[in-house]
């Protein structure tokens, strides 16, 4: 390795010292803030579709195949993007794919709100989710670049509050936009307009140079585009099936058989990924992390965990729009204290994971558990809509709650263990394994729902309540499969990290 290379690292945080101390605080901590927006927005981008499902599927005759390409198009696009745009922006591009995404994002939504067919509706859908990709991590780069590594816990705890407040407030604003008669099911999507245009002109008005290279301009970028065509061919191929699932008679079991080159597209990234770090270049994913345990089992937990949320959350708001009658502000309005309760439980699970450990995010797992169902505990015994729409609420504050407590936990002790120059790739297959996970659990939560539905002739519109209880039962089973796998995974960590405690006394 060459003086410069070597040089590289110190040279990188001397700059960001040195750029950190030439703001002030204020100044900083308003970049923070839209940051957090920003991303709260791209993470809610991915939930709040389902609010407007119903609506979509009455205007536009999507169908459950045309339906679940709505969610599956941002979902992959976000995750086969994320990793080249952190490579790219790292290498000195920060503040250019920034703008990129959020003119990106905003071109994406004017298109899905005057989407005139399902087709404009998806292609839309996918562009915003090429925007995401290229957004999102360059708002964790921002944030790190701006504070110097003693400042930043305050800056990302900062970060994580507007997250989760942007996450919380963005399905009642959706709903109250979609009660306009003017608007309907587009404004879901017309809500993202202003707030693109809000950030833009914020951006403009805080980030100023931000995104100067950190490393000396010599260095190659060498982006594996191999890998990533290997790996974003294993995603679609692995969601084909349940894309094309459609309950109806004329469904053909052949469409599992796809699911034989999504293994060989695995496969085929796996050995290209080991190759290149043989070769000490930079891969997708580096192999030599999943050999940590720690790292390994808090991915394994988010595979999990963040499969069982998004089908929750789709079943419940179909079902209370459809078969209780509530309005897209109304159902928007249920779910709104599992919001509000996760940050109080990511507050909570950052000051006790050093205690708690994997004990914390166990905990928080049940408690999600028993306000799911609690949920469905109510639906069967067929509770009148005025019970359910207190009773529901407040089941959500316990879901919310312990899903703040698996969380921010569980990033926390995925990373205890990685070495600190790994970081970076470290938190990029973190985000990359919570994109696989959003789009694997929407799209089992989704076929689980609409085969009663549609393989019974019916539509959502149409369906007879007695039908859509049945959905609502199938699309939760198979969420909280994945809570119970993850569940599994963190009670055996759990008695991995006591083992081995016992053993360090003798």
């Amino acid at each position: 390795m060459s003086r410069t290379d070597d040089a590289s690292p110190a040279a990188a945080r001397t700059l960001e010292v040195r750029a950190a101390a030439a703001r002030p605080g204020g100044d900083r901590l308003a970049a923070v803030t839209v940051c957090g927006v920003a991303a709260g927005m791209l993470l809610l981008d991915i939930h709040k579709v389902s609010l407007a499902i119903p609506a979509i599927e009455r205007a536009l005759a999507a169908g459950p195949t045309g339906i679940q390409l709505v969610s599956a198009a941002y979902v992959v696009l976000f995750a086969v993007t994320l990793i080249p745009a952190g490579q790219i922006g790292d290498h000195g591009h920060r503040l250019r794919l920034t703008y990129l995404g959020l003119w990106g994002g905003l071109a994406a939504s004017v298109v899905c709100s005057l989407a005139p067919g399902i087709e404009v509706l998806v292609l839309g859908r996918a562009l915003a989710g090429v925007a995401a990709g290229l957004l999102m991590p360059q708002l964790m780069g921002i944030v790190q670049q701006l504070f110097a590594p003693h400042e930043r816990a305050r800056a990302f705890g900062r970060y994580g509050v507007c997250v989760s407040l942007a996450t919380a407030l963005g399905p009642s604003l959706g709903g109250l936009l979609m009660v306009a008669p003017a608007l309907g099911w587009r404004g879901v999507f017309a809500l993202n307009v202003p707030i693109f245009l809000g950030l833009l002109v914020a951006a403009r008005l805080l980030l100023g140079d931000v995104g100067a290279p950190a490393a000396p301009r010599s260095r190659r970028l060498d982006v594996d585009w191999v890998g990533v065509a290997l790996g974003s061919a294993f995603l679609v191929l692995l969601l084909a099936p349940f894309v094309l699932t459609t309950g109806r008679p004329q469904d053909s079991g052949q469409r599992w058989l796809i699911l034989v080159p999504a293994a060989l597209a695995l496969a085929a990234f796996v050995v290209r990924s080991r190759a290149r770090v043989t070769a000490g270049r930079p891969s997708v994913i580096d192999p030599r992390l999943l050999r940590i345990r720690s790292f390994r089992n808090g991915v394994l937990v988010s595979l999990t965990w963040f499969a069982s949320g998004p089908g929750i959350n789709l079943a419940l708001l179909i079902y209370l729009q459809e078969a209780r009658g509530l309005t897209p502000l109304e159902a928007g309005l249920v779910t709104l204290p599992s919001s509000l309760t996760s940050v109080l439980g990511a507050h909570l699970g950052g000051r006790l994971v050093d205690r708690w450990g994997r004990t914390l995010t166990a905990t928080g797992m049940l408690v999600t558990l028993a306000g799911a169902l609690g949920t469905l505990g109510l639906v069967q015994a067929d509770v009148s809509t005025a019970t359910l729409l207190v009773a529901v609420p407040a089941l959500q504050l316990l879901a919310g709650l312990g899903a703040g407590l698996v969380v921010s936990p569980n990033h926390s002790m995925t990373l205890a263990e990685v070495p600190r120059d790994r970081g970076s790739a470290a938190g990029a297959i973190g985000q990359l394994g919570q994109r696989i996970a959003n789009s694997l659990g929407v799209a089992a939560a989704s076929v689980a729902y609409y085969t009663p539905v549609y393989g019974a002739g019916h539509t959502l519109a149409d369906a007879p309540a007695s039908v859509h209880r049945t959905a609502l039962y199938g699309a939760t089973a198979v969420a909280l499969g994945f809570l119970l796998a993850a569940l599994a995974v963190a009670v055996l960590d759990l008695l991995r990290q006591r083992s081995a405690a016992g053993h360090v006394g003798q």
